[in-house]
């Protein structure tokens, strides 16, 4: 998605862990339990952005606040919005045989940046 970094503003949110090792583990090398406070959510936030080198801005649903981005737009497990010049969602992905075509996605965004120029 580097093509995309000078034309739109991009962020991850990060949420409820899908495969909390207290709640529905997978038996990953990765293992934390669903976290209870703000500072765990973002201590493996931090994590992931370290062991990846992920380079997409990340903020944190914030579990003080009883998760209010997951509340309001069901991003679980994953989920890929575009939100146009008017602040609407104008693309959600859903996945397809269990994943995201890419293709949509990129079509998805040429299209909100098409509307801006």
């Amino acid at each position: 998605m580097d093509m995309y970094k000078d034309r739109v503003d991009m962020v991850t949110v990060y949420i409820e862990e899908a495969h909390a090792s207290d709640e529905w583990p997978i038996g990953s090398r990765i293992c934390y339990v669903q976290p209870k406070c703000d500072t765990d959510r973002l201590k493996i936030a931090t994590d992931f952005i370290k062991a990846t080198d992920y380079r997409i801005p990340m903020l944190i649903d914030p579990v003080s606040l009883g998760n209010p981005f997951s509340k309001e737009y069901n991003p679980w497990p994953i989920r890929f919005y575009v939100v146009d010049r008017m602040k609407r969602l104008s693309y959600i992905a859903t996945p397809i045989q269990g994943s995201y075509p890419l293709e949509l996605i990129k079509n998805a965004l040429d299209e909100a940046i098409q509307q801006c120029e």
